[in-house]
């Protein structure tokens, strides 16, 4: 679901058109809705991401990963998973126990914001009519009186639907137990 079906998709359920005009009158607020949205679920899904880093004098920079780093979930470099921790003298960086090269690292990112007409969230399909949901809501409830009690029954709707959703949606070792001695 792109940026421009959830604004589509919003504007159906708050009972306005979405002809060229009406679109271009709501975008920026929606998409604002939209991203507080994404932020919100991204918190509650805990969405992870792995992607190769190098190993530079026993350091990585997460400033230099694709996606903002949140927490770094696991280093492996030639199959083995390697120590680290948090390096407290320089921002963003990991020091890890391992040769300089290429590691494979794990973390917990957060999403980019949409922009675009084309962009779509970086969260799983359960997440993107939540999006809606909570755009619809923060809608309804910045209008009139009569409006903001509408406005109620969407974020308990959201609400609702935010608590299905589990915190280790897509984590490939939810239920691992690991033995580090």
């Amino acid at each position: 679901m792109t940026l421009n079906d959830i604004i589509v998709s919003a504007l159906i359920q708050t009972g306005r058109g979405h002809d060229a005009q009406t679109m271009d009158t709501w975008r920026d607020k929606l998409t604002g809705f939209a991203n507080d949205a994404i932020m919100d679920l991204a918190l509650t899904v805990r969405p992870i991401r792995t992607e190769k880093a190098a190993i530079a004098n026993g350091r990585i920079d997460c400033n230099a990963l694709e996606r903002e780093c949140i927490r770094v979930m696991s280093i492996r470099q030639c199959g083995r998973e390697a120590d680290f921790y948090a390096d407290e003298r320089s921002a963003g960086m990991v020091r890890v126990n391992a040769d300089d090269g290429e590691a494979e690292i794990t973390y917990r990112f957060m999403p980019r914001m949409l922009t675009n007409a084309t962009d779509e969230p970086e969260l799983n399909e359960a997440c993107q009519q939540l999006i809606v949901t909570y755009v619809v809501a923060r809608e309804r409830a910045s209008g009139e009186v009569n409006t903001q009690r509408g406005g109620n029954i969407y974020f308990q709707l959201y609400e609702t639907g935010k608590q299905k959703l589990r915190p280790h949606m897509g984590g490939r070792d939810a239920y691992m137990l690991k033995n580090r001695w």
